[in-house]
């Protein structure tokens, strides 16, 4: 089975701040398994979700149409863009919410290799729940300090789509994530895959009282370019 070495790479990146570097994770290489390489990035993950966005603003929807991708998404239109590229080439797009720096949307964009060719190459919904997000999965390494639990994990719209809460002791408090997978084929120009990975996140505080209607009606609004 291919482990989802891809995955957690990405989801290290879902907090970061403008002036932040975000560490880099391992490379794979032929001796380490993409299940190492993935445990590896959860230290990432743990580090970066610290850090917060600078404040911008928000509220009305509009669409985001990424055509090379193949997919469209609505984003709040008061909620500033910044782009970063990664050493690596690879690119993520974040919106910053103006009345809370820890609340965000981000879009990461990781080229995968040519033998990716659908979401099921890493294995079913959940499968991937369980090997990168509950805390009890042998990529969280039955670590104590990690508080993590899946709501909902779901196949739809050619899309892995989860519901999750996750906190790291002394790192990050209770955060809620909205989080969808989808791979598009022929993106990098050539024979791979890109794997784009769209997540909102915020305080669970905030998600419960205030932010679950505006979060549904973003994940209801993605969908793949025909």
């Amino acid at each position: 089975m291919k482990f989802l070495s891809v995955f957690l790479t990405l989801a290290s990146l879902a907090s970061l701040a403008t002036a932040y570097t975000v560490p880099e994770p391992p490379k794979a290489t032929t001796t380490t398994t993409r299940r190492d390489w993935l445990a590896a990035t959860t230290t990432t993950l743990a580090t970066t979700l610290a850090f917060g966005l600078p404040a911008n603003a928000a509220e009305d929807l509009t669409t985001f149409n990424d055509p090379t991708h193949g997919f469209s998404i609505r984003v709040p239109s008061s909620w500033a863009k910044s782009e970063q590229t990664l050493n690596d080439r690879r690119t993520i797009a974040v919106w910053g919410d103006p009345n809370d720096a820890k609340t965000a949307l981000f879009i990461a964009y990781t080229p995968v290799r040519d033998d990716f060719t659908s979401l099921q190459s890493f294995g079913a919904v959940d499968q991937v729940a369980a090997q990168t997000i509950l805390p009890k999965s042998s990529l969280m390494m039955n670590d104590d300090s990690v508080q993590a639990e899946m709501i909902k994990a779901e196949s739809k719209k050619q899309a892995y789509i989860f519901d999750y809460t996750q906190a790291v002791a002394k790192i990050q408090p209770l955060t809620h994530f909205r989080t969808i997978f989808t791979l598009q084929q022929g993106a990098t120009g050539g024979a791979g895959a890109v794997l784009v990975t769209i997540t909102l996140q915020t305080p669970e505080e905030r998600y419960t009282s205030s932010l679950k209607p505006l979060f549904d009606q973003i994940i209801d609004s993605y969908g793949k370019n025909q």
